[in-house]
This record gives C-alpha cells, sequence and structure tokens, in this order.
C-alpha cells in the first residue's frame, strides 16, 4: 500500500472485532513506533505498554467507561479493540514536548496499522480517569516515574477500511 493510500484510508475505528491482532503485526506496529520523531532524539523518556489480555482490557473498560452524551448510555471508551497500547513519559517538562512526542508516536502506530489493513483510534480522554486508578496502574507495570499521557487502541475492524476524500476543512494561511 502507497502512502497516499494509507493517509487516505486512515481514519478512527470504532468497533472490532474480538480476535487478538496477529503477533507480526503487533512487532511491526511497535517497530513503527520506535521510528516516530522525538524531541531532541529522547526516546529514553518513553515508554510502551501493551494491554492485550482480555480481564484486563474488561477491568479498565470498567474503571474508565462513559456515558454517552446523546443517549444516557454507557460508552467503551476503548471501542471493543482487543489490543491498547499505552504512551507514558517521565521528565515531564514545562512545554509539554512530550505529549507531541507521544502523539508522533501514535500517528505512526496508526499509518502502521492502516497500511496492516488494521482499523485504531487515539484514545485521551478515559486517561485521566485511568491515571486515578492506583490498582490497574500496578497491574500495567508501568516503570516509576511514568505517566501515561496517551493510549491507541488497534484491532481488525468490524467494518473495512474505506478510502475518504480530502476534507478541506483545516484553514490554511498562506503569506
Amino acid at each position: 500500500m502507497d502512502l497516499e493510500d494509507v493517509l487516505y484510508l486512515r481514519r478512527t475505528t470504532r468497533k472490532y472485532q474480538p480476535q487478538q491482532i496477529q503477533e507480526d503485526a503487533l512487532q511491526r506496529l511497535l517497530e513503527a513506533a520506535q521510528t516516530a520523531p522525538l524531541a531532541m532524539g529522547d526516546d529514553q523518556s518513553t515508554h510502551l505498554t501493551v494491554v492485550q489480555d482480555p480481564g484486563l482490557l474488561q477491568q479498565i473498560r470498567d474503571a474508565v467507561q462513559t456515558v454517552s452524551r446523546k443517549t444516557g448510555l454507557p460508552l467503551d471508551p476503548l471501542h471493543g479493540a482487543p489490543t491498547l497500547i499505552l504512551v507514558s513519559a517521565t521528565d515531564l517538562s514545562e512545554d509539554h514536548i512530550e505529549l507531541c512526542n507521544a502523539a508522533c508516536v501514535i500517528e505512526n502506530m496508526s499509518l502502521q496499522a492502516t497500511a496492516l489493513n488494521l482499523g485504531s483510534s487515539y484514545i485521551w480522554g478515559c486517561l485521566r480517569i485511568l491515571r486515578q486508578h492506583k490498582e490497574l496502574l500496578a497491574m500495567l507495570q508501568i516503570p516509576e516515574g511514568y505517566e501515561i499521557l496517551s493510549g491507541f487502541v488497534v484491532g481488525y475492524p468490524v467494518n473495512p477500511l474505506q478510502r475518504r476524500e480530502k476534507q478541506g476543512k483545516m484553514s490554511v494561511n498562506r503569506v
């Protein structure tokens, strides 16, 4: 798949098939994460945690579940995905460059997922709640001194990825 196809096929996936992704696909996602452009090349302050245990994923879902503003029904913030990858960092700075690093890591994994015909979604809002659950954090075995900044879910989408057309919604100023 060429880059343009990946760019136009990539979109947020909110419904996943239950089967786990293949191990070689996971390895390719993690390799893509390793190639992300990090500020000052600092790969020592970023950490990835892969969660694939169904029981632990369910505990996370239960802990961070939200309610839809539209329907009032519970929402699964992980969208039923069988794999969650958390991006954590240490040495958080005043300029929050670690958030930019995490976004670059997730974007690389998202593009690789699309190239592998996997669905993915950037996870953010529910992590504030997850960070408050000390027992779950201990189960995740995130190294001491690291804080979860962002998350990424991935799996086989229920509906195949479909090319989207150029949106053209972002404003552009040329000087």
